[in-house]
């Protein structure tokens, strides 16, 4: 009888190890496993993936190591940001596999001109396309800058700043399934003035009511709320002031002149630098915050993303000015000729001054990126200062220019 009892022990066990390899098995074979928990509300879809973190240094190809396959990205917005981040998402590897991190890549736009190679546009009022990728999407970014209800649109089912949540044709928090990335581009203009002192993810945001920083602020709570609503994962980066090969001090110095910024550098308090970064470098810190899978700043993943030198914007462009005029490119400016002709033209007004300008004078600040340095690109920056951003982007437009000039 014992022996008998034992053989049984034996079959059992075998059975049961049998059926457990063969659950795993399955399981590791599945890219998307889907749950659906039913409660006193509603139904939510919960999207299951496993994630690894890993920063690449390689600013190309971005290998990362992932046993979900199929995931996808759409970013709201084919702007500067936005359509970086959806051509190198698309480029996306995982490591030892040869196949994508994103099986695809979308991006909505407003006009034909946004297209960006590996990734389908699709028009940002298409909503009923939108409605039909967004629940296979795995990762949401949002670039398109908050509306401010009472100056920018006229409509009076306007509820939200961000025009993603406010979409008129659907509800975006009815279509994406809990679990999803979602990452909202923001502003270290939120910030407010903290009197030239340095801010980090846990300083007090004082921006004054009626600005642009405001309007940003009440999109991120914005999205914090429908987070909490929809179970999702919320990554919200705010981004000092983006330069890249498209627009820096370099641009401005061959649009206006050597002295573009002396009238901003006479009136600059000293001792007010502001802090910057060149857009290659949020592209892989949001890149890499697609695979990070923790949970901060009290469920919502905030980061400030900035180079390490904040300087005085004078000093930045009389770097840019000697970088120019090294490569023979620093344009001349009859000055006095142009003042002259502001002088005798009565009818001549100053420029009103933008409320970006305004507020590199008064919104005094440093930006902590400590956080996004250790976990986001630990193996450094592409362009840790201004000066090898600037350097770089001469050296990427210097053929250009030169035949332009």
């Amino acid at each position: 009888m014992q022996a008998d009892y034992t053989q049984l022990y034996i079959l059992l066990s075998a059975v049961l190890i049998v059926c457990v390899d063969s659950f795993s098995n399955n399981n590791l074979a599945t890219n998307q496993k889907h749950l659906i928990i039913a409660n006193h509300k509603q139904q939510h879809i919960i999207r299951q993936s496993t994630f690894t973190h890993f920063a690449s240094t390689d600013d190309t190809i971005y290998t990362y190591n992932n046993t979900t396959t199929q995931n996808r990205l759409i970013v709201f917005g084919l702007g500067n940001v936005g359509s970086l981040v959806a051509e190198r998402g698309s480029s996306l590897h995982q490591v030892d596999k040869g196949v994508p991190f994103f099986e695809h890549v979308y991006g909505t736009t407003r006009t034909t001109k946004d297209i960006v190679d590996g990734v389908q546009s699709i028009g940002f009022e298409d909503y009923q396309e939108l409605k039909k990728i967004l629940p296979s999407c795995t990762h949401v970014l949002v670039t398109i800058p908050p509306l401010n209800p009472s100056t920018d649109i006229n409509s009076d089912n306007q509820q939200y700043c961000d025009p993603v949540l406010n979409h008129s044709n659907y509800s975006i928090k009815d279509i994406l399934p809990a679990n999803t990335w979602i990452g909202y581009i923001s502003s270290t203009s939120v910030y407010g003035n903290h009197d030239g002192e340095w801010v980090t993810e846990e300083s007090e945001t004082k921006c004054e009511v009626g600005t642009r920083a405001e309007v940003y602020l009440k999109a991120e709570n914005e999205w914090r709320t429908a987070t909490k609503e929809c179970d999702w994962k919320l990554h919200i980066f705010r981004c000092a002031g983006l330069y890249s090969n498209n627009r820096s001090a370099l641009h401005t110095i061959l649009k206006n002149g050597p002295t573009a910024d002396k009238t901003e550098a006479s009136t600059t308090k000293i001792g007010s630098p502001t802090s910057r970064i060149h857009e290659e470098d949020v592209c892989r810190a949001v890149l890499s915050a697609m695979n990070y899978n923790k949970s901060i700043s009290g469920g919502t993943n905030l980061w400030n993303l900035a180079d390490d030198e904040p300087e005085v914007r004078s000093k930045v462009m009389a770097y840019g000015a000697q970088l120019l005029e090294g490569a023979n490119l620093l344009p001349f400016f009859a000055e006095s000729s142009s003042t002259q002709t502001v002088m005798n033209t009565k009818t001549t007004t100053k420029p009103k001054q933008s409320e970006r300008s305004s507020r590199r004078l008064i919104d005094r600040k440093r930006v902590d990126a400590q956080r996004m340095k250790d976990l986001l690109l630990p193996d450094g920056k592409l362009y840790p200062t201004y000066r090898e951003g600037l350097t770089s982007i001469l050296d990427s437009n210097r053929i250009k220019w030169l035949s332009d000039s």
